[in-house]
């Protein structure tokens, strides 16, 4: 009963921050849930995002920007890939290492005044790094993240939620290819789903007392704290 509780309680914190500043659902639930309920991860967990950004792209889908959503999606698309790749041949760790320290290298460039510009180069690089974290670790959020921080709060939410749905669709699908991913996945999503339902809805809430300010600093907060999982906590 008491892990019961804490999942629900993990997974409705989760979907209020991914609903809030449009990533943190996995950065915040995965290190948790694989402890409490391993079950959960990954298929379930992807189920939960991948329904959570639907919902997100569908309420902000005013505010996508095609052409760099687009672009955002082929380079995630080619993270997701090397990240396959890199899991079969290649000892992943050392990757995530190196862009742990990435993001708190940008992190800390962007506490100071610098903010990265949203460009064709930009995209592709943070989508990459995006896919390739989701598919290693569960939790690709950061570097889009990053990317979107000085914009409007619907166009991150919006972007990203859009970005998100293709990378998240993309893996259960390579999951249920591989055998990886099951019914009694999709069971264990219509368990989560009513702690995703109602962190969503707590997010209106908050949402309501939240300026791109404050947008901005919760993004380099979670940011910051998902590089220095990258470095010291592997799965």
């Amino acid at each position: 009963m008491t892990d019961f509780v804490l999942v629900y309680l993990i997974l409705i914190i989760g979907a209020c921050l991914q609903s809030v500043i449009g990533f943190g659902l996995g950065m915040l639930c995965v290190p948790v849930l694989y402890w409490l309920m391993p079950e959960l991860v990954p298929g379930p967990m992807i189920l939960n995002a991948l329904f959570l950004t639907s919902v997100l792209m569908i309420k902000h889908r005013g505010a996508i920007d095609m052409k760099q959503t687009g672009i955002s999606i082929i380079g995630g698309a080619v993270g997701v890939i090397f990240a396959a790749i890199v899991m079969l041949y290649v000892n992943a760790k050392q990757y995530q290492l190196l862009l742990g320290v990435s993001i708190l290298v940008v992190v800390a460039l962007s506490i100071i005044g610098m903010k990265p510009k949203i460009s064709t180069i930009t995209s592709l690089l943070a989508s990459m790094s995006s896919g390739f974290l989701g598919t290693s670790t569960s939790a690709g959020g950061a570097p889009m993240g990053l990317l979107y921080q000085a914009e409007d709060k619907d166009k991150i939410k919006a972007n990203l939620s859009a970005f998100f749905v293709f990378i998240n669709l993309f893996g259960i699908v390579v999951l249920m290819l591989t055998g990886s991913a099951d019914m009694a996945d999709v069971k264990l999503f219509f368990f989560c789903l009513p702690a995703i339902l109602i962190g969503w809805g707590l997010s209106f809430v908050i949402n309501n007392n939240l300026n791109e300010k404050a947008i901005r600093g919760i993004i380099l907060l979670v940011a910051g704290l998902s590089g220095l999982a990258l470095i010291f906590i592997h799965r």
